[in-house]
């Protein structure tokens, strides 16, 4: 291991380039809008790429076109109630407006959806590798969760916790069922929990290729890529290395 400091597709729209808006449908009927970063059709690798809670799918889209661009197929999804996935019945932005119990009810309602909406999106990708195809996960923050949750119940090849703090149950899950696949970790020391659980999964992670990017401050998910340039590319070449 190497630690560095430093499902239903109701349509999609054509690109000219190898991103494509798409929209997937949930069990519910709910429609999740996506960007969908398309390789050849003879890849049989893929990674599915998830949010974090204060911001949306376009974190990934240079990662998503660097890793098309690898010959590896990527998709980002919004979450239910962000970005394009946000509607009259679920939109987070709305939730300031409620009082605490009613914000808490609303928030449980929206979130309980997103391990079968990310189910979704894990078989639309699939059918996109074929039965043998690898698919890898990312999940920023509270994506790491939502991360978890689909590599228990899927074969997922490899899986990147992008500033996500787990709690002990999340990390248990991690330890018992998933430290032997390859995991990428990226934290800032100053991030509070987050920090304090990436060094908790990492010292569990098993698998000689796992790895965990250490940075000094507090910047928490995306701010991470502005911030180093050369962290798309890190991540890219780490799930091709695991998927390819």
């Amino acid at each position: 291991m190497n630690i560095i400091h430093s499902l239903a597709i109701t349509s999609i729209l054509t690109s000219t380039s190898a991103l494509a808006n798409i929209n997937l449908t949930a069990k519910d009927g709910f429609t999740l809008k996506g960007q969908y970063f398309s390789a050849p059709s003879s890849s049989d690798s893929a990674v599915l790429m998830l949010h974090q809670c204060n911001y949306n799918q376009t974190m990934y889209k240079n990662i998503g076109k660097q890793l098309a661009s690898n010959r590896i197929h990527a998709l980002s999804i919004d979450f239910r109630g962000f970005g394009e996935s946000a509607t009259t019945q679920y939109d987070v932005r709305t939730l300031s407006q409620l009082s605490t119990e009613q914000r808490r009810k609303a928030w449980q309602d929206m979130s309980a959806h997103w391990p079968s909406d990310v189910q979704i999106a894990y078989q639309f990708l699939k059918d996109k590798v074929g039965a043998q195809g690898k698919i890898g996960v990312i999940g920023a923050s509270c994506g790491g969760s939502q991360a978890i949750e689909l590599a228990l119940n899927n074969q997922i090849a490899a899986i990147g916790f992008f500033s996500s703090a787990q709690n002990d149950k999340n990390i248990e899950k991690y330890t018992n069922s998933l430290s032997g696949k390859p995991t990428l970790i990226i934290a800032a020391e100053e991030d509070g929990r987050t920090y304090t659980s990436a060094q908790a999964l990492f010292v569990e992670a098993k698998h000689s290729n796992s790895k965990f990017l250490a940075y000094k401050g507090k910047d928490h998910g995306y701010p991470l890529l502005d911030k180093d340039s050369n962290l798309t590319p890190a991540i890219v070449t780490w799930f091709s290395h695991q998927i390819n």
